[in-house]
């Protein structure tokens, strides 16, 4: 661990918290480029690097989420059966995710981060919102959303807000509610998707400060950023032009994910 490396890491974790907090998307969409340059810089594989990125940034959220979770439950934003079924949805998804994403090599791995990542970024840079459906608020179908949701956050290292916003609203709950109970259910992710890439990668990551497929100093230093920065970026949100910002991140996570496709 060098300084430099430390500052990297301190920049990534400070910057994915600081776009959470402002745009409402995943940290993961920052890390695990970054972190997969930074191992790749260092001499690591890419059958190493990718996979060790995606499990990083999703450890890192058990320590970036909790503050984004307490403060939608005090504002009141949380409905908790919906949480129930769907957490335990997309856990069950995250743990298959992190199984496939153990699974394939590195520059597969590589490539589906692109594909979403290009998705994702076109959706910010379109501004295209879900429409919010005139129904009774339940999450329906969340047996079969659930998982597939929480399969796909897994296998590139995000909290799954970027899909489950877009279900939520249009299952009949407004955008602050989605944005809530979409907060709340990425904990889950994180977890199981964290834990089974730990399990999965004990003895067999061969990684100089590795602990099963997780970077240790990765996920130390990036949550802490993310702590840091995470309410700075949501106290932002209300006074930055949100439409302009989420155009320009959007740009970013196009080329991002083009570069991770090559």
């Amino acid at each position: 661990m060098t300084i430099s490396v430390v500052s990297i890491l301190l920049l990534c974790g400070l910057a994915a918290g600081l776009l959470a907090g402002l745009l409402g998307i995943g940290g993961g969409l920052v890390i695990v480029p970054v972190l997969s340059w930074l191992l790749i810089a260092q001499g690591a594989p890419v059958d190493i690097a990718v996979p060790m990125a995606v499990a990083t940034s999703l450890a890192s959220m058990l320590l970036t989420s909790a503050s984004a979770i307490f403060s939608h439950h005090r504002l009141g934003g949380m409905d908790l059966d919906c949480i129930r079924k769907l957490g335990i949805a997309v856990a069950i998804g995250a743990i298959a995710g992190a199984v496939a994403a153990s699974a394939v090599s590195g520059q597969s791995l590589a490539r589906f981060f692109g594909v979403v990542a290009c998705l994702i970024g076109l959706r910010m840079l379109l501004a295209i919102k879900p429409p919010v459906t005139p129904l009774d608020p339940r999450p329906r179908g969340w047996w079969l959303a659930g998982p597939v949701i929480g399969a796909v956050s897994a296998m590139v290292g995000i909290g799954g807000g970027s899909f489950n916003v877009p279900y939520l609203a249009r299952n009949g709950y407004s955008m602050a509610h989605a944005v809530a109970i979409a907060s709340a259910c990425g904990y889950p992710i994180a977890l199981a998707g964290s834990v089974t890439f730990l399990v999965l990668g004990w003895g067999r990551v061969d990684w100089p400060g590795s602990f099963g497929w997780w970077y240790g100093p990765g996920v130390l230093i990036i949550g802490l950023g993310g702590i840091i920065t995470a309410p700075v970026g949501a106290r932002l949100a209300h006074r930055l032009p949100a439409s302009i910002l989420r155009r320009v991140f959007g740009i970013f996570l196009v080329l991002v994910g083009l570069r991770m496709l090559i």
